[in-house]
């Protein structure tokens, strides 16, 4: 079906916080995992995720608000960090129509090229295929609890020594985009995340980055060299903090953590495509 006569497309920036993050939690209503906003988690959202509002485009019919199409910018790449239509709203072609219009922004705005992520069995992979989106990799969640091994208790990492061991680490591999340094670095200064490393000879060879205290015990970021690096950073891990149950996601399956963490006993959860669209 077509998109409806009375539809329109606006810029997030005409609206406030408060409306934004209504029309976020009406759009994501009834998804694979509750992601429910405050205004102050939406704001957080915002901030990880480098979002420009002025390029980020809402879906009107009339003047009621029923689609949302956040995207984050860094340079001339940009994220797509939240997209949906609202449930009584929704198989009207819509999010079709919402699309293209993101897309059209994007493109006269500079940028070349447009990543996210999609959980495999979302049925918007099939549209973001039909948009011109490839398919780049895979990406798991790992969830679990860490038993102790060795004791070790890292060390803690200021910001210029996360950043060389998140360029080390990282060499062979682009992490997604809420696990590159801005991010994490981010939620350092602001969140007042805790950043943990294991060093080997002069160098750090593994890094962790989570909230102290978090609920749900989500690891920001982490990394290491080599399995034996993420085996040592497993063991600080479960000494920081005995017994949590950590939640790491948008980690690539055969990354040496990732070998690591499974062979530890974490288990692989949602599974998740990472998708990109050259402009």
């Amino acid at each position: 079906m077509q998109s409806r006569p009375d539809t329109r497309f606006a810029p997030a920036a005409e609206f406030g916080r408060s409306e934004l993050t209504a029309l976020w939690n009406r759009a994501y209503e009834n998804y694979f995992v509750p992601i429910a906003f405050t205004e102050p988690l939406f704001e957080r959202h915002l901030r990880r995720a480098s979002a420009d509002l002025d390029l980020s485009r809402l879906l009107l019919i009339g003047d009621a608000l029923h689609g949302i199409s956040l995207v984050g910018r860094r340079q001339e790449r940009a994220y797509l960090a939240g997209f949906g239509i609202a449930g009584a709203q929704r198989g009207q072609g819509l999010a079709r129509a919402l699309l293209e219009a993101q897309i059209s922004a994007l493109s006269d705005a500079g940028m070349r090229e447009i990543v996210l992520e999609v959980i495999e069995q979302n049925p918007a992979r099939m549209l973001y295929r039909k948009a011109g989106f490839a398919e780049i990799r895979p990406l798991v969640v790992l969830e679990g609890t860490l038993a102790q091994g060795r004791a070790s208790a890292g060390m803690a990492l200021d910001a210029a020594a996360l950043a060389s061991a998140h360029a080390l680490c990282n060499a062979d591999t682009r992490p997604t985009w809420r696990r590159e340094i801005p991010t994490v670095l981010g939620a350092v200064a602001t969140e007042g995340a805790v950043a943990l490393g294991v060093q080997r000879d002069a160098a750090i060879v593994g890094y962790a980055v989570y909230l102290e205290g978090s609920e749900n015990s989500a690891l920001l970021d982490a990394g290491a060299l080599d399995e034996a690096a993420a085996s040592d950073l497993l063991d600080a891990l479960a000494c920081a903090r005995v017994g949590t149950t950590w939640r790491l996601v948008d980690e690539p399956p055969d990354s040496a953590l990732f070998r690591a963490v499974t062979a530890r006993g974490l288990a692989t959860g949602i599974r998740q495509v990472e998708m990109q669209l050259a402009l």
